[in-house]
């Protein structure tokens, strides 16, 4: 058996990296046969003709390859037009094992091609309990798999192993301008917490050069922003040893029906560094985070504040936060675990 990976992005898609290349490695390690396909299907779409012929034969030839007894592994690899035709053709006509994999709710964009996968995936595959709930209304083999981390990449740049931070750090990373509206949740509270016996440093990491994202916080005034465009995100080592600067992880999140299906990815990865993080009170969130025990759950603009000043003024709450966060991870989001869960998965199938 071989476990045929489509995905939608390549290793720098931090998606694609921990719930695709990273899985089909850990699989190899405990004796599965995996291939991890390239193209990527989004290369696909964004490639202009006549190249994009060439891909699309290059991701059919792909699918040929796949033989009775394998499995065809999509990471949200659904958007292309002409993959999804491939697809279905090859679902009718060979009866091939298919898995989906979700983690976000990108039904919202692609509702049909969506919807048509997940009633013909022999298993449905989530990380959030809001995917969960959409894809059994489509389909009766729906597994929750919380996007996971390989804990021992983090634990070496645990922030419990560094020096303290000369100023306060308050930390983001992630794809600064696809969330570029969450950020914006974070310039009020700035503007309030900033005084002359609080002084925060903000650092953000992954603005890839947008100006929006640069001007969103150039006048709050006596507050210290530190914006990074962006980092090898192909090295493994890379964002734990960024997130081992931070005093605090935020995750600013609008209450919206997209943001309902993230699987709080980096919020765990916040937590497997032990930087106690503070989320908004929005989807996987709730259910990663027990309030004021390994994070804190702010409903306002006032208990983002709250909450932030209270981690500045007390270090042994930030070392016993950030412990109890990194043991939730250890405990529900090891990448290990998770392949286990899959392995079980896979014999079923």
């Amino acid at each position: 058996m071989t476990i045929f990976f489509f995905t939608k992005g390549d290793r720098n898609t931090a998606s694609s990296r921990q719930r695709a290349f990273l899985v089909a490695e850990e699989l190899a390690k405990k004796g599965t046969k995996t291939t991890v396909c390239i193209p990527a299907i989004n290369t696909i779409s964004e490639t202009p003709w006549p190249k994009k012929g060439i891909l699309i034969f290059a991701a059919c030839k792909n699918l040929w390859k796949v033989e009775h007894g394998d499995i065809i592994f999509l990471q949200r690899a659904i958007q292309n037009k002409y993959f999804f035709a491939a697809l279905i053709f090859q679902k009718l006509f060979f009866r091939r094992k298919m898995i989906l994999d979700l983690d976000d709710a990108i039904y919202l964009h692609s509702p049909y091609k969506t919807k048509i996968i997940a009633r013909i995936a022999d298993a449905v595959i989530v990380g959030s309990y809001s995917l969960a709930d959409w894809a059994k209304k489509y389909n009766k083999n729906v597994h929750l798999i919380p996007t996971g981390v390989r804990v021992s990449d983090y634990e070496k740049f645990s922030s419990t192993r560094r020096e303290s931070n000369k100023k306060f750090t308050l930390g983001w990373i992630g794809d600064g301008p696809a969330h570029y509206e969450n950020l914006q949740l974070l310039t009020p509270i700035f503007t309030e917490i900033v005084t002359e016996s609080h002084n925060f440093l903000f650092r953000l990491i992954g603005a890839l050069g947008d100006r929006k994202i640069y001007d969103l916080f150039k006048d709050i005034a006596g507050m210290q922003i530190e914006i990074i465009d962006s980092l090898d995100w192909s090295d493994p080592e890379a964002v734990p040893r960024a997130i081992q600067g931070f005093d605090v992880g935020l995750m600013p999140l609008v209450d919206s029906e997209w943001n309902e299906g993230k699987c709080a990815f980096k919020a765990i990865e916040y937590m497997a560094c032990s930087v106690p993080p503070i989320l908004s009170s929005v989807g996987e969130n709730k259910h990663l985070v027990k309030d004021s025990i390994n994070g804190f759950l702010p409903n306002s603009p006032q208990e983002w504040s709250n909450d932030i000043i209270k981690l500045c003024a007390d270090e042994k709450l930030r070392t016993d936060m950030g412990n109890a966060a990194h043991a939730t991870i250890c405990k529900w989001y090891s990448l290990e675990e998770n392949v286990s869960l899959l392995q079980r998965i896979l014999a079923q199938l």
